[in-house]
């Protein structure tokens, strides 16, 4: 009997054994792969007090800043030299640059401007109250300007660049509702208009000769996916969008999937599911072959941000791997890949 029992024991070891070893096996493969890819980059305050923007390290899991300003709801440009966010402190408001090279700060244009050509095309102004609590989200490199969200409710999506030196902005779209995120993408030399709004994602056609004339809304829009989510980061979204604008991943609890917008047909790519919990930041990596997202671990009576965990899945396999966990007080407020 005892015999019997240790064989069992063994046998049952040696399973864990192997699946222990296989998926070390994969986390190597992935990174291995992963580490090629231009870095993740988030902006965070943590909770002993470092705050600014970073650079993420998969393979060794650690963080590097590269800025002490927090750029938030920072994004790549599409050469990926270079990052857009939104800075918001007592030393500087509106949106920047920072350069991925040698990481030097470039304000672009302050509130003071963008207030500004907001009251000039019939926008209310943003006043500044506290760092990191800014209204302008989302920042884009668009053409030879930026767009991003005007306002908290999301429903406004502004234009704006420099013309000698001087500020200019319009509003490239206007919805009756808040909008979770966007997406702006190139395709059939036209420029498509994605959002994420609460239960649907649907795009809309920007007309490249009137950009400066607010009269999109004539094109109407169409809708392309139906989801039925519950609640999500509203700063965040959960979709993105690949950039030949093929496919949309996203997540309906339990899974991820990737939406063919072509064929109108979505692929399973993994599980996960969430105990008081959302999912947050899903991005497709550079080369569209993973997707990263993080988990974010409600606060408890929402005394404080997500406590969040990153994971890369492989899109083809349905790989995945757990990356950080990171502590409860830090606050992380963009992330980008």
């Amino acid at each position: 009997m005892k015999k019997r029992i240790m064989k069992l024991f063994l046998f049952i070891m040696f399973i864990i054994c192997v699946v222990c070893l296989y998926k070390i096996y994969i986390n190597y493969k992935i990174i291995k792969e992963i580490i090629k890819q231009p870095s993740i980059v988030f902006s965070a305050r943590f909770k002993d007090g470092d705050k600014g923007t970073f650079k993420y390290d998969i393979q060794t899991g650690k963080a590097e800043k590269i800025s002490d300003y927090a750029f938030q709801d920072l994004s790549y440009s599409n050469d990926y030299e270079k990052i857009v966010g939104v800075v918001w402190e007592d030393k500087f408001q509106g949106l920047a640059e920072l350069d991925m090279k040698h990481y030097t700060f470039k304000p672009i244009i302050d509130l003071e401007e963008l207030n500004k050509c907001a009251k000039e095309i019939g926008l209310d102004e943003i006043k500044y109250n506290m760092p990191g609590i800014s209204n302008i989200h989302m920042p884009q490199f668009y053409k030879d300007g930026y767009t991003f969200f005007w306002e908290n409710t999301n429903d406004i999506i502004c234009y704006a660049n420099k013309q000698n030196n001087v500020c200019k902005m319009s509003v490239l779209y206007k919805s009756e509702h808040g909008n979770y995120s966007y997406h702006i993408k190139e395709k059939d030399d036209k420029d498509i208009l994605f959002l994420e709004s609460r239960y649907e994602v649907y795009s809309q056609k920007i007309d490249r000769l009137y950009i400066n004339k607010n009269n999109l809304e004539t094109f109407g829009k169409e809708e392309l996916l139906i989801t039925s989510r519950k609640s999500f980061s509203s700063s965040t979204g959960n979709m993105d969008i690949s950039n030949d604008i093929n496919r949309l991943s996203y997540y309906e609890e339990p899974n991820i999937y990737i939406y063919d917008l072509d064929t109108k047909n979505r692929n399973y790519v993994n599980s996960q599911h969430l105990l008081w919990q959302d999912v947050v930041y899903i991005k497709f990596s550079p080369d569209e072959r993973y997707i990263f997202y993080a988990v974010g671990d409600i606060p408890f009576f929402w005394t404080d941000g997500y406590r969040l965990i990153f994971y890369i899945v492989d899109i083809k396999t349905g790989n995945k791997i757990r990356l950080d966990k990171w502590e409860n007080g830090d606050m992380f407020y963009g992330i980008d890949w």
